[in-house]
């Protein structure tokens, strides 16, 4: 594979985790499993121990690409009820729910070379930094998340 090539794909992935994340319904929760990280488990743990139904998570993609608008997700009563970008509405599968996180980091857990995460003390991953490929130039992609409640 062309240093070109490895470039590429790392962008690609980096975008497609922005644009197209796992889909958030009800049904998709997220279940920590023996094989996870085991700081993704303690955070989901902490989380799902706060029983919080109600928030919005505001989400930026920072990355060697063109600027992302941030997104943010409202659930309400445990189910996503509206995605925003830059002030259109995105649909549903394109925001990034508590379950839909956990979802990513454990994705980027199995295909990344170098993921770092860092959890808040409630279980929300405030910072996720994504590297596809350690060897390769500018193709990470570093997430911020911000939650709030009601």
């Amino acid at each position: 594979m062309t240093p070109m090539t490895t470039v590429v794909r790392a962008l690609l992935l980096g975008l497609a985790l922005l644009l197209v994340p796992p889909a958030a319904y009800a049904a998709d929760t997220f279940v920590p499993t023996a094989t996870d990280d085991p700081e993704l488990v303690a955070a989901w743990q902490a989380w799902d121990n706060k029983d919080i139904d109600d928030y919005t998570t505001t989400v930026s993609l920072h990355c060697f690409c063109p600027d992302i608008p941030v997104i943010r997700t409202v659930v309400r009563e445990g189910e996503l009820r509206k995605v925003t970008q830059g002030g259109r509405r995105l649909a549903h599968r394109r925001g990034y729910s508590m379950d839909q996180l956990f979802e990513m980091i454990r994705e980027a857990h199995a295909t990344a070379d170098r993921v770092e995460v860092t959890y808040t003390p409630r279980g929300v991953p405030k910072s996720i930094t994504i590297d596809p490929e350690e060897l390769a130039i500018d193709e990470e992609s570093y997430f911020t998340v911000s939650l709030t409640r009601g």
